[in-house]
């Protein structure tokens, strides 16, 4: 895996940057779609407005998270705070899942009713809501996925997520703004997108709680094996047999390992250097950084 061109101190940096940018569109885009919804009267808009609540806190969250982690180990926290970062994407998943639920729900009874949600719709509020609304997502999602892979955490990821589905999402009311400029008697095109939109933001929740649990529960990681991971240490020489070997993440973007390799009979020193190009082929073939090895020595004969 490549190192990073300005370092990890630069790449967290860019984060911080990409994030703080991402909460100034929400709040721009807060304004501007609050206001859209009351003057068209779109059930699509209210909901994606409202989404932006959450988004913002979501985005908050995720940056206070990378800024506590940043401060490193310390006596109480020996792998330093990594772990909120894995709550906060938790956080931001309950966040999205609860809106999604909330407005789905509303937006199915007025479907079922064959209504609108306030009145008839005006496309034209709704399509001067949505066009800048589009341009300012397209913008922010841009530049959170040019962030290098190896920095995106679990909770990075979810704010990234949040980015990209609401581009998705925008497209969707540009379509509403569409149809009922040309058909206007087609006002069952907006509840029926708010469904949509709702089931998007529900959907868009399950990876993140997935990905949480499975760190919270110290799984290994998805992109990981162990038989691959003792391979990669059985063909380092003077290693014979690797046994109680244990993977797992700290967060994401930290995994850790532990494992007994029972060597041929040598030296101090000769040990040490096989523990070293075992962690060195550990990180090399599988991205572990912190990986601890106990060794045994075979018995003569």
């Amino acid at each position: 895996m490549p190192d990073l061109v300005h370092g990890e101190a630069e790449a967290e940096r860019t984060v911080l940057r990409a994030l703080r940018l991402a909460v100034e569109i929400s709040i721009v885009l807060l304004i501007l779609e609050a206001v859209g919804a009351v003057l068209s009267r779109s059930l699509s808009l209210t909901v994606d407005a409202v989404h932006n609540l959450p988004d913002i806190f979501a985005f908050v969250l995720s940056w206070t998270a990378l800024r506590s982690a940043a401060h490193g180990a310390s006596d109480p926290y020996t792998f330093g705070t990594h772990r909120i970062e894995v709550l906060a994407g938790l956080a931001n998943a309950t966040l999205v899942l609860g809106t999604g639920l909330a407005f789905g729900d509303e937006a199915l009874a007025t479907a079922a009713h064959g209504g609108t949600f306030a009145g008839a719709v005006d496309p034209y509020w709704l399509l001067l809501a949505a066009a800048p609304a589009l341009a300012l997502r397209g913008f922010s999602a841009v530049t959170l996925r040019r962030i290098p892979g190896r920095v995106r955490d679990l909770n990075f990821r979810s704010v990234v997520l949040h980015m990209v589905s609401d581009v998705l999402i925008t497209v969707g009311l540009l379509a509403v703004a569409v149809v009922l400029l040309v058909r206007p008697q087609e006002g069952w095109v907006d509840p029926a997108v708010a469904v949509a939109i709702a089931a998007v933001l529900v959907a868009e929740s399950a990876p993140l709680f997935r990905d949480a649990a499975e760190v919270l529960s110290e799984r290994i990681p998805r992109h990981l094996s162990v038989s691959a991971i003792e391979q990669t240490a059985l063909g380092v020489d003077g290693v014979r047999e690797v046994h109680d070997l244990h993977v797992w993440a700290v967060c994401p973007t930290l995994i850790c390992m532990t494992a007994h390799v029972a060597v041929r009979e040598m030296s101090v020193r000769e040990s040490m250097d096989v523990v070293a190009r075992l962690r060195d082929a550990v990180e090399r073939d599988h991205g572990i950084l912190h990986a601890v090895f106990e060794v045994e020595n075979l018995p003569v004969g």
